[in-house]
């Protein structure tokens, strides 16, 4: 599917602003990571209380007012929770009081820290602005009854109005590629976003954002629930973590973790939040609620001028991280070429990628997917050659090609590869190598089929007519050919084939002819005679024969000129 993805180009440069870092070489800017100041308070000689979060949404019964506490024991000895009530202040005075929720603890453990959660409904549809929290000692036994205030925490402005809300406090505002820790979460666990890609899937289109977690301690830590939404100029979409397993950091560890977001077609996102779920118990059942805590900004001008430049035969860099490809697997690109099929009313681009094995004993055959993303945003998908070798033997290397269908329109000036996982975020892709290299231009008079370079030293046709071809031109064509081979090249059943077709001075297909350079009746050097499978009622003395290369993909056959001869 080849449409135009509005975060294709802006994908290659934050995909490519990391991959292959680590976060350890920026561990030295974790203060960067600062995160907006939470601040304590004395509930009693023994217990600290800090306010987690404030949630005043507008719902269809009025108002939700949320509130979410953190609570410290200081003390030696079990610490029973007061029984205060804890109130909201708005800006007009007015206050409300908090149901507990049912989940709440009674106390706490010696030197423990735990959470509590309250919430209430109010029957208004006007804006309420919440100013402080407060808990409140309430003595029923005397009368008139008495109320103390026992502590007041401000919260002006830092209430989490639901998902349309703007994050305004510049602690809060990261740039794409800054660390940060998230406000609210007693973890030490640092992220780093480093890409996102834009999918079109069976379900619609997804934004898949790859967050690089690291754990600075010296300590095992469980990267917690959090969630990401993507924001847009007009609209909000949800998100959801791909890893549904639980994560564990070991000390100095880093790992990828992915959101997936699934937008609208032409959504053009603009930033991310991100947000803590919380959750309160009543005896109807449990309400789970966000809270925004971070806000993201994605660069507005993003180019590919950031993307490494590749050349062809080298050893592509892969993410260090990633365990797609084998610590002894070296991949190259070893063909990058492009052709226009007129008759389609297209252009094929065919990447052949080498892949060596440098161990002394077999290694599986890594699948990835190769992306190609032009100089204008648009974004193709490669189709893989159909292999059926899984290993590459000790010292040894396979070919495995990609078709590449583009517009006419498409000059292959600047394109910008991008190899993709398709496992370890299943089932979208994340991207472990990204590059730019150019096309390769064709020599007249030879070819290569990588492993096979073949210089064509002559060419001629011969024609026959008579009784025997039913008074029609039938053609033979010779050809006298240099091969040379790489021998440390393995060759998988499925290797490309070569194909003949010849056609008149009017480029009317006259016939065709199939071949091969490896197996029985494969061409070999010297003269080759080809039978072409087609006759023609008029002799022509300007004909011409393209030689293409075909090889299967799930797709169907892929096909790429290789050379053309003129009489």
């Amino acid at each position: 599917m080849n449409n135009k993805l509005k975060l294709s180009v802006a994908s290659v440069v934050i995909s490519v602003s990391l991959l292959g870092t680590g976060y350890s070489a920026l561990a030295a800017d974790s203060a960067a990571a600062g995160a907006p100041a939470v601040v304590s308070y004395k509930l009693t000689d023994l217990l600290d209380v800090e306010v987690k979060g404030v949630l005043n949404e507008r719902v269809d019964a009025g108002t939700r007012i949320g509130v979410v506490v953190r609570l410290k024991n200081n003390g030696s000895a079990i610490t029973r929770v007061p029984d205060y009530e804890l109130r909201v202040r708005t800006n007009e005075g007015i206050e409300y009081t908090l149901q507990g929720s049912a989940a709440n603890a009674k106390s706490l453990q010696p030197k423990a820290t735990t959470e509590l959660s309250y919430m209430t409904t109010i029957d208004r549809t006007d804006e309420v602005v919440l100013s402080q929290v407060n808990w409140t000692d309430v003595d029923y036994y005397v009368y008139p009854k008495k109320e103390t205030l026992i502590v007041g925490i401000p919260v002006q402005g830092v209430s989490w109005q639901g998902s349309d809300t703007t994050i305004t406090d510049p602690a809060a505002l990261k740039k794409w590629s800054e660390s940060f820790t998230i406000p609210g979460l007693i973890s030490p666990l640092q992220y780093t976003p480093v890409s996102l890609n834009k999918e079109s899937t069976e379900q619609g289109t997804v934004i898949v954002v790859q967050l690089l977690a690291y754990n600075p301690t010296g300590k095992r830590e469980t990267i917690p629930a959090f969630g990401i939404d993507g924001k847009s100029a007009s609209k909000v979409y949800e998100g959801s973590r791909v890893e549904q397993r639980s994560l564990v950091l070991e000390p100095k560890e880093e790992k990828y973790i992915h959101y997936a977001i699934p937008v609208d077609q032409d959504t053009t996102i603009e930033s991310f939040n991100v947000l803590t779920r919380e959750s309160f118990a009543q005896a109807g059942g449990v309400t789970n609620f966000n809270v925004g805590r971070l806000n993201i900004i994605l660069p507005s001008n993003a180019v590919t001028t950031g993307v490494a430049a590749y050349k062809i035969g080298t050893p592509i860099a892969f993410d260090k991280l990633s365990e797609l490809i084998h610590p002894d697997m070296q991949v190259s690109v070893v063909e990058f070429v492009m052709d226009e099929n007129e008759e389609a009313g297209n252009k094929h681009v065919t990447a052949k990628f080498k892949l060596t094995n440098n161990s002394s004993k077999p290694v599986a055959l890594p699948t990835f997917q190769a992306d190609l993303v032009s100089t204008d945003g648009y974004e193709y998908a490669g189709s893989r050659q159909n292999v059926v070798t899984r290993t590459v033997m000790p010292n040894s290397s396979l070919t495995v090609s990609y078709s590449f269908t583009v517009p006419v329109s498409e000059k292959g000036n600047g394109l910008v590869m991008k190899i993709q996982d398709t496992t370890s975020a299943a089932p979208y892709k994340s991207t472990v190598a990204v590059f730019s290299t150019e096309l390769q231009a064709p020599e007249k008079g030879k070819f290569s089929l990588y492993p096979f370079d073949v210089k064509v030293k002559d060419w001629h046709l011969v024609s026959d007519y008579g009784p025997t071809t039913q008074y029609r031109y039938a053609y033979r064509l010779k050809l006298d050919l240099a091969i040379q081979r790489d021998e440390q090249v393995q060759l998988d059943p499925n290797f490309s084939n070569l194909f003949f077709e010849l056609y008149d001075s009017s480029d009317r297909l006259v016939g065709s002819a199939s071949g091969s350079l490896y197996g029985t009746g494969r061409l070999v050097n010297g003269e080759n005679n080809i039978t072409i499978n087609g006759a023609s009622e008029t002799f022509d003395p300007r004909m011409k024969v393209r030689i293409y290369e075909t090889f299967q993909t799930p797709a169907g056959e892929a096909k790429r000129l290789l050379a053309e001869f003129k009489q």
